[in-house]
């Protein structure tokens, strides 16, 4: 589990955890998220309390990336503890945004569909990778998921290497 915290909570699970949570049943995901955020708040010493937007992206290859937006609500008064979730479940492909495409080996290239957006490649995974061939993409680049990958897949152009 890896943790960002900036205006959003951004939290970055494996693909172990593909098959500990349903994902179609909303109330243990709900159930799921708040034990989640419980251990991050006993952990961390921050204090989540209000209205989230929780939007969870999949990818079979990665995992999840839960992306939790605070609304701020006026009229709503919640105590310490308490929160609200209203939760979204996104089936995506998340991108990988690579600095140097030198750096991958031709088999690992083979198995992604590869985008040139300006000076930037990107890699999507068309075939399953491994664990170790996607560490080496994740050590040479960053993920990139939702809104933001979309408008690049939109934008780019497909190169062959």
């Amino acid at each position: 589990m890896r943790l960002i915290i900036d205006e959003n909570i951004v939290i970055f699970l494996d693909k172990i955890y593909l098959h500990t949570i349903d994902l179609t049943n909303q109330n243990l995901i709900e159930k799921k998220l708040i034990k989640l955020i419980n251990k991050i708040q006993n952990k961390y010493k921050i204090d989540l309390n209000g209205y989230y937007n929780v939007f969870i992206y999949k990818d079979n290859n990665y995992g999840l990336i839960i992306d939790m937006q605070k609304e701020e609500l006026e009229y709503l008064d919640y105590f310490n503890n308490q929160i609200e979730l209203n939760i979204e479940v996104i089936e995506d492909s998340f991108l990988y945004k690579i600095e140097d495409i030198f750096c991958l080996n031709k088999y690992i290239l083979n198995k992604c569909i590869i985008y040139k957006n300006k000076d930037n490649i990107y890699l999507k995974a068309k075939d399953t990778l491994n664990n170790f061939e996607l560490a080496i993409i994740l050590e040479n680049g960053e993920i990139i998921y939702g809104k933001e990958a979309n408008n690049i897949r939109k934008k780019s152009q497909i190169i062959k290497v």
